[in-house]
């Protein structure tokens, strides 16, 4: 009967602070009381001055992750007791598995990851995973359960880039996807819901090329002029994140041919939310991303305020950011503090 009792009123202590993660994330704001934390009876107690360290590694200096680290930092450093660094994954998979082994080996708290390869840093989750810590993923899913998941809203959000962008092809044409390289999870999730979108909103336009450009604006220029060489009768083009998308526009500027094509982003950054208000590209997904860091930041508040290590969680949490659809006729309603 002990044992049963005390598993439910485990259970019951989990459930509660999940419910506390979600309820306080919404709000945006500091969570834990400075010098105190949460027993297992539930009580609040003194807390013994200890640091508590977390990190962020992030896969390289980036838009995208720049405005994840502020997000972070707005609710972290409201705590009194937390030490928190972004680190530099410098684009390899070798780099961000020595981060993660170091901030084990230190007794990091909470590691905020931005995995480049969803199945190679399933090893080092693993390892932090029995070592209590707290992994939250932003953006890029893992294979290895983990603690928490907060991402954009990658498959659906591509799925109304389709509709919008075939209602302003006419339901008609060849469209170029300008994509990510192999292995992340998200390039597969935006280049499925996209084609799926196609396929169920206009089964009339076809896909005609789908090339890696590396996330990166300059290798979406030579992609995408290879490509119009070849098949100079498209007319729309999809670009996997903003940068891709960008590279379009300056390709199409650069012929002399923008005003023919429809070109659609995903991400929502600053830039792409400006170009689309110079009326070159024609829209992108937004999120706002200050808040996904927000997000994940109060629940690894939550995490370390309540003692819950990762060890207590069965199931792994997942949460999908609200987005827009941003084009000419939405973009304004995107605040500029919610722009990044």
């Amino acid at each position: 009967m002990s044992n049963k009792k005390e598993r439910a009123e485990q259970e019951g202590r989990r459930d509660f602070l999940k419910g506390v993660v979600l309820g306080s994330a919404a709000l945006g704001s500091g969570l834990v009381t400075p010098g105190l934390v949460i027993g297992e009876s539930g009580k609040a107690m003194a807390a013994q001055d200890e640091r508590v360290k977390m990190a962020f590694v992030q896969i390289q200096p980036h838009t995208v992750s720049s405005a994840w680290s502020v997000g972070l930092e707005e609710v972290l450093s409201t705590q009194q007791t937390i030490d928190y660094q972004q680190l530099d994954g410098q684009n390899k998979v070798e780099v961000q598995v020595s981060l993660m082994d170091t901030l084990i080996n230190e007794g990091a708290k909470v590691i905020f990851l931005q995995p480049i390869d969803s199945v190679a840093l399933g090893p080092s989750i693993k390892k932090a995973r029995r070592r209590g810590i707290a992994v939250i993923t932003l953006n890029i899913d893992a294979s290895e359960e983990h603690a928490a998941h907060v991402e954009m809203n990658h498959y659906y959000g591509a799925m109304d880039i389709a509709k919008e962008m075939g209602k302003r092809m006419g339901g008609k044409g060849k469209v170029a996807i300008l994509n990510a390289p192999p292995g992340i999870i998200i390039r597969d999730q935006r280049t499925n819901g996209f084609v799926d979108g196609m396929k169920k909103y206009y089964p009339d336009i076809q896909i005609a090329a789908d090339q890696v450009a590396d996330w990166s604006r300059k290798k979406a220029q030579d992609v995408l002029s290879n490509i119009l060489t070849a098949q100079p009768d498209i007319t729309g083009v999809y670009g996997v994140n903003d940068s891709m998308a960008l590279g379009g526009v300056d390709v199409c500027k650069q012929k002399g041919i923008l005003d023919k094509m429809v070109i659609f982003g995903n991400d929502g950054e600053t830039a792409a939310l400006e170009s689309i208000e110079r009326g070159e590209l024609t829209g992108t997904q937004f999120t706002d991303v200050y808040q996904q860091g927000r997000f994940a930041a109060a629940a690894a508040s939550v995490f370390v305020s309540g003692g819950v290590t990762a060890k207590e969680f069965k199931q792994q949490g997942k949460l999908l950011m609200p987005y827009v659809i941003a084009t000419s006729e939405t973009v304004g309603s995107i605040q500029p503090a919610q722009r990044w």
